[in-house]
């Protein structure tokens, strides 16, 4: 094999790579399989946080959370950062508690407090729903 035919399928290896990494890297599905037949339910809020939100890596403007809940499962999707954490249901004594990685996303007395704990030390931001 010559020179260039090596150099013609190393350039459609690393095409082929950087096509599977993009579309890899893009994919916004998540599939879940749950034992039983239980119904689940799925309900989708806006919400609008304080300044303290914006810096703890929510977005400025209103945005959609998914709220997820069957089969003894309550999870919520919220956009931090650049990507959609996916937060589980905790106990809690009041509200619905809900966490991820070292954030805690807690609905209580129809607002939420969004709080972080970690090494740079804890926020906490106020969120209320708006409409859509």
């Amino acid at each position: 094999m010559n020179l260039f035919a090596r150099a013609a399928i190393a350039k459609c290896i690393v095409l082929t790579l950087g096509v599977a990494l993009a579309h890899q890297a893009s994919a916004t599905d998540l599939t879940i399989h749950l034992a039983g037949t239980a119904t689940l339910s799925r309900k989708t809020v806006q919400y609008q946080c304080d300044a303290a939100g914006a810096k703890m890596g929510l977005p400025a403007k209103p945005f959609p959370v998914e709220y997820i809940t069957g089969a003894g499962n309550s999870l919520v999707v919220v956009p931090v950062g650049e990507a959609s954490l996916i937060f589980a249901g905790v106990t809690s004594g009041s509200g619905a508690r809900y966490a991820a990685q070292q954030y805690i996303w807690w609905e209580a007395g129809g607002g939420v407090t969004f709080s972080s704990d970690s090494m740079s030390g804890q926020m906490s931001s106020t969120c209320k729903p708006v409409a859509p």
